[in-house]
């Protein structure tokens, strides 16, 4: 005969295990896409203390009567700076790829950063998604004339390689630099 005990206690029992499955499988999504950022955010830091350190050094050991900045776009610069400490000022040079240079990575957005000391070019980073360069002059305006730039704002996104549930980790970095040797502010 048909018992309706057993019954309801098969129903409890397959509800409540299905649930435990569900939570379990939300924690196993939100562990992920935490590790995602946590990359993402390892590779801002990490970029982001390369340009910090080349920036800060925009015209050291380069004579007053040279302008330290050489071309600027908002997703390149190059300029002069004594970066080996060897009394010979070198060419720095930063530039974003374009998106067709990645085409080993799932992520359909990402790019290559390349950073280039006197001709020598090597990728610092990839999966940054975003790049952005401003120049500002003593009095705080935006300028596009070499000389007179006294600062300059850097911005970029990172996102990871590869995506989970169709997400990517992503962090972004921004700050403003004024080299010391480029002038007053």
């Amino acid at each position: 005969m048909f018992d309706i005990e057993l019954t309801g206690t098969f129903i409890i029992a397959g509800i409540f295990i299905l649930s435990i499955l569900g939570m379990n499988f939300q924690l196993l999504e939100t562990g992920a896409l935490n590790n995602m950022q946590t990359m993402a955010q390892e590779n801002v830091a990490e970029v982001a203390s390369i340009i910090e350190f080349d920036l800060r050094k925009a015209g050291y050991g380069v004579p007053d009567t040279t302008t330290a900045i050489l071309a600027i776009s908002d997703t390149t610069i190059r300029f002069l700076a004594d970066i080996y400490q060897n009394g010979t000022p070198d060419t720095i040079n930063y530039r974003l790829s374009s998106r067709s240079d990645a085409v080993g990575t799932e992520n359909p957005n990402d790019r290559y950063l390349y950073r280039s000391v006197n001709g020598s070019e090597n990728d610092v980073a990839i999966g940054l998604t975003d790049l952005r360069f401003d120049f500002y002059s003593a009095t705080g305006n935006q300028t596009t004339v070499l000389d007179s730039i006294r600062t300059i704002r850097v911005g970029f996104t990172v996102q990871t390689l590869f995506a989970y549930n169709g997400q990517y980790g992503s962090a972004a970095w921004s700050n403003q630099i004024s080299p010391k040797n480029l002038g007053e502010i």
